[in-house]
């Protein structure tokens, strides 16, 4: 998480990579559903019974706040751990 007033950008190659499966923990307004999904292994993206969502839907998580997960998310899928071992 980054709060960087006064910048358009920064370089996320120097920062250690948040794995995907973490990053929900970082989303503080996810935590109390966490757990709650049908699924264990629960992305919070499109699964069917997910807590997460099912708090989008009724508005105890703002939107915008999941769309930025799902970026998040999208961008730590892609991070493969082995490539830089």
């Amino acid at each position: 998480i980054a709060d960087t007033p006064g910048f358009a950008s920064f370089d996320l190659t120097q920062m250690k990579p948040i794995k995907k499966q973490e990053l929900q923990h970082d989303f503080p307004e996810f935590r109390p559903f966490i757990g709650g999904c049908r699924f264990l292994d629960c992305a919070h993206l499109k699964e069917p019974g997910c807590a997460v969502l099912a708090a989008v839907e009724d508005g105890k998580i703002n939107l915008s706040r999941h769309r930025s997960y799902q970026r998040l998310y999208e961008i730590s899928a892609q991070y493969k751990e082995w490539e830089n071992k």
